[in-house]
């Protein structure tokens, strides 16, 4: 028994205790069948067995009650056994002593009456076994054994000839029985077994249904509901009575509609759907609006007739979906519409305007954004972004459309306006609004605004040139001062080609290396010979002959072409440096942007190994600029290129933020004078004077002094006199030449070389 599952098994331990009745008659019978043997034959053997049978008959049916009242606790395949096993033992102790008194009538009586009562008792005893105790096969064969062993041998020990031939056809009989009990067990097993597979089967698919996240209910082909799950009820909530067993869809339906939760539309689509295929063999699937919610039907014909109607609640997936287009066109932080759907009304609204009207984009982008993150960090710069796009709102009239392209800038559609100064009020007032927040997160800031502006049809009908257009003009806002407004102007777009196709060939110049490294001597005024060489980049173009440096090297800088560009002229001036005598350097500018977005150290590093060049005849030239930015990574960067053994120079010194603690802080060597303190000394006292002041802090720091911009003699004597003054560049010694010429003049003496500026 122990390869049954466990409840099919107790099962079978059931059906053993089941009948008590049958059980009684059978001790009933056994016990008229011992107590009429004893009357009939006195003798006192057979005298004993009524009271054997009636004990053990009483004690049997105390232990099947107990069995009934401890029923529920019986779930193990151990405690079915126990009682498996008491039973056994009850039952063959009862049938062996029914084979004894058998056996002690036929052997100690010679009545024939008791003889009889003997035979009848055991086969109606017998008959009893196999209808109460067939579901246990040994069971039953041991039953038989006890109670047909007794008997048979009783009877043949007779000698009596009548007697064994019963005797010989007990035997068949009693195997008889024993068949009919194993097929009433294997009928008994089969029909327990079905049932667990249907109970279980009910209860997956019950389980099943009331769990899966649709509603689901089950019409017959007359339309009445057969099945519903839990979840269609809450997705679509209903009186337990109007959704019972045996409800007619119509009924359903209209009671949907009395409570408001289906309108008069949605439930006509239902019913509809309902007739066409309650005997149909397509399948149909449509939306509607229900309690406020998305739901998705679909309606599903049986092969037998009827359907099966599936709910499912998407209200929660057209929430995301909407979120999701709203987000896809709406600016995250602001809430604003982004680029694309800016477009999409610039376009709506550019096909709507004729040559009479007047749309304008405006251009908005914050002035020092970059200063409030790195001061107060982005969460302040959030905030502020999130101040900006509020007051913008309100600035602008109810037709128009505000929009947040990224980082700091937005960008007004005004289609409302009717003349150029209606567009130029509502500039004005942008202006004016965002320049009043004064602070964010209770901090002090300094805001403003510069506005660009392009107008339709008169500066183009594209939303693209239009955008283009108003771009355009924003740069010429922020360059002319930041808090102003500026029209767009055809020579803008004329400019900016103008940059494009220079951008377009400095790359493919660069890329093919076609820039070239020009020098330009500095004389040493204590030896009268030159020193060092100043590495200056020119862009011999093929079309259009020499292009200004000043023309490119803000455009290389823009773009980050400078990176490479930087690296070329290191490269090539360290390679030519190495052919000079010993005692001549090279100088190299490097650009701020250089340090900002290039491993300036390691580069240096590797063009001194890879050319050869020793380190201290490498001399890197850097700008005010550099030293504005983050001071403690700008000195980390020069204190391990000095460490390296190259001279650092500051250039241009005397321009834009000129301040004496650079002198100081930084790890410098020499510094150079800008040419605008040398221009006017010969005719302006005042001058003369602040350009020898200068130069005799930096020689008391203990740095090298260079004046650059030299072009006359005349200058040159001014500015040797007092003596402090290391090194002139510029025209009264050489202008920039190519690495052949420079080679010629190093030859020369200084005498020879000032003697061609006389």
């Amino acid at each position: 028994m122990r390869e049954l599952p466990v409840e099919i098994y107790v099962s079978m331990v059931d059906s053993l205790y089941e009948d008590v009745r049958s059980l009684l008659l059978g001790v009933v019978a056994a016990l008229a069948g011992t107590i009429y043997t004893a009357h009939l034959t006195g003798h006192p053997v057979l005298i004993a067995f009524p009271f054997a049978v009636a004990l053990i008959g009483f004690v049997r049916t105390l232990r099947m009650l107990a069995y009934r009242r401890v029923r529920a606790d019986v779930v193990t395949h151990e405690q079915a056994l126990r009682w498996e096993r008491e039973y056994t033992i009850g039952a063959n102790l009862l049938v062996f002593t029914i084979g004894l008194w058998c056996f002690a009538t036929f052997n100690l009586t010679q009545s024939m009456a008791a003889h009889l009562f003997c035979v009848s008792v055991a086969l109606s005893y017998m008959v009893g076994v196999t209808g109460r105790n067939f579901a246990n096969g040994p069971f039953v064969d041991n039953q038989i054994a006890l109670l047909c062993a007794p008997l048979v041998v009783g009877m043949m020990m007779t000698g009596v000839w009548d007697y064994m031939v019963l005797a010989c056809f007990a035997i068949p009989f009693f195997g008889s029985v024993r068949s009919i009990a194993r097929r009433l067990r294997e009928i008994l097993l089969n029909a327990i077994i079905a049932k667990r597979d249907v109970s279980l089967l009910a209860d997956r698919f019950d389980t099943a249904l009331n769990n899966m996240p649709h509603g689901l209910a089950m019409f017959d082909a007359e339309g009445r509901l057969v099945v519903v799950n839990r979840r269609w009820a809450q997705i679509l909530p209903l009186d337990p009575d109007s959704l019972a067993q045996g409800a007619r869809v119509e009924a359903i339906v209209a009671a949907y509609v009395d409570l408001g939760i289906l309108g008069e539309r949605d439930a006509g689509r239902v019913l509809d759907a309902v007739a066409r295929r309650v005997h149909g063999r397509t399948r149909e699937q449509f939306e509607l609006q229900a309690n406020g919610w998305n739901v998705d039907l679909t309606f599903q014909p049986m092969e037998t007739g009827g359907l099966v109607v599936a709910i499912e609640d998407i209200t929660e997936k057209r929430r995301t979906e909407a979120r999701i287009a709203h987000m896809a066109r709406h600016d995250a932080l602001t809430g604003l519409p982004n680029r694309s759907l800016f477009q999409e009304r610039l376009e709506t609204a550019l096909a709507l305007t004729t040559d009479e009207d007047m749309l304008a984009v405006l251009f908005v982008d914050l002035d020092h954004f970059q200063q409030v993150n790195d001061t107060l960090g982005h969460t302040a710069g959030d905030a502020l972004l999130v101040e900006v796009a509020d007051r913008l709102r309100f600035a602008v009239g109810e037709n128009d459309l505000v929009a947040r392209f990224g980082a700091d800038e937005f960008v007004i559609l005004q289609s409302g306006a009717r003349s150029v100064n209606d567009v130029t009020t509502l500039a004005a007032r942008i202006i004016e609004t965002v320049a009043d927040i004064s602070q964010i997160d209770d901090k002090p800031i300094a805001s403003g605004a510069s506005v660009g502006i392009a107008l339709a049809p008169r500066d183009g009908r594209e939303p693209d040139q239009l955008l283009k257009s108003a771009d355009m003009a924003l740069s010429r806002a922020k360059a002319g001062g930041r808090g102003i407004l500026h029209f767009y102007e055809e020579e803008m777009d004329r400019q900016a080609q103008a940059r494009r196709a220079i951008e377009m060939d400095l790359r493919k110049a660069i890329q093919n290396e076609e820039l070239a490294v020009y020098f330009q001597p500095m004389l040493n005024l204590k030896s009268l010979s030159i020193s060092t060489c100043e590495a200056l980049v020119r862009w011999p173009h093929r079309i259009r002959g020499m292009i200004s440096p000043a023309e490119f090297i803000p455009v290389a800088e823009e773009t980050g072409l400078i990176i490479e560009l930087g690296r070329q002229v290191l490269r090539k001036a360290c390679q030519a440096c190495v052919a000079w005598p010993d005692r001549i350097r090279v100088s190299v500018n490097l650009s701020s942007v250089q340090f900002e977005r290039d491993d300036v150290v390691a580069l240096v590093a590797e063009t001194l190994r890879t050319t050869g060049l020793e380190p201290d005849r490498l001399e890197l030239e850097i700008t005010e600029t550099l030293l504005l930015q983050d001071s403690e990574g700008v000195l980390s960067v020069l204190a391990q290129l000095r460490a390296m053994g190259v001279r650092l120079a500051l250039d241009d010194f005397g321009t834009g933020y000129s301040s004496l603690s650079y002198l100081h802080k930084f790890p410098l060597d020499k510094v150079k004078i800008d040419r605008s303190f040398v221009r006017n000394i010969t005719s302006d006292r005042k001058a003369a004077k602040l350009l020898r002041g200068v130069t005799r802090l930096g020689s008391e720091l203990g740095l090298s002094v260079v004046v650059e911009g030299v072009e006359t003699l005349e200058q040159l004597k001014m500015i040797d006199a007092p003596g402090v003054v290391g090194e002139v560049q510029g025209f009264v010694l050489s202008p920039a030449i190519p690495d052949g010429q420079l080679r010629a003049l190093m030859g020369r003496s200084g005498k020879d070389l000032l003697a061609r500026a006389a």
